[in-house]
């Protein structure tokens, strides 16, 4: 997949995951997730972030745990660079 393909993909995911792109983009970026596994798979995880987020009703989360949680997915993505696997960003 072309760089720029997935930066634009992977810039526009919650947009595309609300349904707020034209009917264009929508169809783009839908077509550029069927062919690549990496972006697909960063879409999985945000569509699955944002069900969590939405079942919370505006609770935050407290500090600690935000940065946890983020430093747990960096390192598996670094984790997944490090086997050989590729991953957007």
């Amino acid at each position: 997949m072309a760089k720029r393909q997935c930066e634009e993909a992977l810039a526009k995911l919650f947009e595309f995951i609300d349904g707020e792109l034209s009917d264009i983009e929508l169809l783009r970026i839908g077509e550029h997730l069927k062919d690549c596994a990496p972006c697909e798979a960063e879409h999985q995880i945000n569509e699955k972030i944002r069900m969590l987020v939405s079942q919370t009703h505006g609770e935050k989360a407290p500090h600690q745990l935000r940065e946890r949680v983020l430093s747990t997915i960096q390192a598996a993505r670094a984790e997944l660079q490090s086997e050989g696997g590729s991953t957007p960003r």
